[in-house]
């Protein structure tokens, strides 16, 4: 029992660390997104305390039970540019899934955020979008790409270690499995998006590129369109109301918005992948 619990250097075996450092993370963040439910400004302040606590975390782990350094999970020595291309390929990617969109006549917009709350209402929101998306960005990169990704390649091969940490990113952001065919469509969009931010980890050595994107991307389809699946009646309150009318492709509502979702997380990884194939670690 004990071989199957620690290794040679008496250190818990990654297989037992990545979950018990996954199992506090949802227990520390779990609390806290369940009362920011409460008003706008408890949720920012829920989102802030998720930051703080998930580093708190991350930090403890790695030095107290990996036994390893901290400096080791990319977000040391803060590289502006990594994060400006990040910011920017973010929004470019959700600006080419609209794009689409529009062009198939599967959106059109609808109205503006700043027609009904005013410029100053509608930036606010803006401004309060990106904080939030940008702190949620910072915890998952560090938790999957960071965390994740480095314990488990401390026991396997970098490529396994990148696999498998991509797996566990896509499985944890799937909630509904009442469409089979969609909900695989939707792990394999979200498999290769995390690969796609596991290359920019090892090509660049950090989070930053991959914080960056991350942010946008999630900001331009939440804040900006209203573009998520889950949005209501009010759009989400995004500054840019779109109204959507994407076929099922035979995967239920949305199947085909997803498909295009699927196709430019492709393009984003299998891109990347060939054009930093000679910059990139050994696997």
């Amino acid at each position: 029992m004990r071989r199957v619990l620690l290794g040679p250097d008496h250190r818990l075996r990654s297989w037992w660390r990545v979950p018990a450092y996954l199992a506090v993370v949802l227990a520390t963040a779990a609390p806290l997104g369940v009362w920011g439910q409460r008003s706008p400004g408890a949720n920012l302040a829920a989102h802030t305390g998720v930051l703080v606590l998930v580093l708190a975390v991350t930090y403890l782990f790695r030095r107290h039970v990996d036994r390893r350094s901290w400096c080791d999970l990319g977000l040391t020595g803060f590289r502006l540019r990594h994060l400006l291309v990040g910011l920017s390929g973010g929004a470019l990617a959700v600006l080419a899934f609209f794009s689409v969109m529009w062009a198939a006549g599967w959106a059109e917009i609808s109205g503006t955020e700043a027609a009904e709350r005013g410029l100053v209402g509608a930036v606010g929101l803006l401004a309060a979008g990106f904080y939030l998306l940008a702190t949620s960005a910072v915890v998952q990169e560090v938790a999957f790409r960071g965390y994740v990704l480095q314990t488990l390649a401390d026991g396997w091969s970098m490529r396994g270690a990148a696999i498998i940490s991509s797996v566990i990113f896509a499985v944890l952001h799937v909630s509904d499995l009442s469409r089979p065919l969609f909900t695989l469509v939707l792990l394999a969009d979200l498999t290769l998006m995390a690969g796609f931010f596991v290359l920019t980890r090892l090509t660049t050595g950090a989070l930053w590129l991959a914080i960056g994107f991350h942010t946008t991307w999630n900001w331009t389809m939440d804040s900006v369109f209203s573009l998520d699946t889950d949005v209501g009646a009010d759009y989400g309150d995004a500054l840019i109301h779109i109204r959507t009318s994407a076929p099922s492709a035979g995967l239920g509502p949305g199947g085909a918005a997803e498909l295009i979702y699927l196709t430019i997380s492709a393009l984003l990884f299998t891109g990347y992948l060939i054009a930093t194939r000679r910059g990139r670690p050994a696997a």
